[in-house]
């Protein structure tokens, strides 16, 4: 069993709300020279979601759970091998666990997502990524057939990274290449 532990939080901005514009003075020495003074400043602006992260100890993936939506990002190396679009043993058992989640709390559109690395030529990569998705829409169907469920599997291959896949001094980033090998699926609660 994984175990998972809290990473981050973040909210997804909404449309900034029409509010009076106010400005405000910066900081300034206090009349009798005794301190700085500066204003205190309240910030207002919507929030859609406000998401909490957690990850495996692992590494191989997180999980960002709101009150409505959940998205959870597994490392391609879990669930395929190498350059390959058949799921590994491992996978199996993940994503009948992933299955039983989504029985529980999904409705909707399941989105899956495939990504790879940037290793090789990206028309290769991009056809990878699409089989890729569309081999864990398979297996989630699969698990839950006859939910209300429905799916939509795609393939972005090396065109969305995570992770910077080669280090300032230009050697390659193997763990950043793992990160972005990655299936993501996304539904709403």
């Amino acid at each position: 069993m994984a175990m998972l532990f809290p990473t981050a939080a973040w909210a997804i901005p909404a449309a900034t709300p029409d509010l009076e514009t106010i400005a405000v003075g910066g900081p300034r020495l206090d009349a009798n020279d005794e301190g700085v003074t500066a204003p205190v400043i309240d910030v207002v602006t919507a929030a859609v979601d406000v998401f909490v992260v957690t990850g495996s100890i692992e590494g191989d993936s997180t999980e960002a759970e709101s009150t409505d939506r959940v998205e959870l990002t597994l490392g391609a190396d879990v669930l395929f091998k190498f350059g390959k679009a058949n799921l590994t043993a491992a996978a199996h058992q993940k994503l009948a666990r992933i299955a039983d989640r989504i029985r529980g709390q999904a409705k909707g559109v399941i989105l899956i997502d495939g990504h790879t690395d940037a290793i090789g030529n990206p028309t290769d990569n991009l056809e990878l990524s699409r089989r890729r998705a569309e081999t864990v829409r398979i297996a989630l169907k699969a698990l839950l057939a006859g939910t209300s469920v429905t799916f939509k599997a795609t393939g972005h291959g090396e065109s969305e990274p995570i992770a910077v896949e080669t280090t300032a001094n230009g050697k390659d980033n193997p763990a950043g290449r793992a990160k972005n090998r990655r299936v993501e699926i996304r539904f709403d609660k």
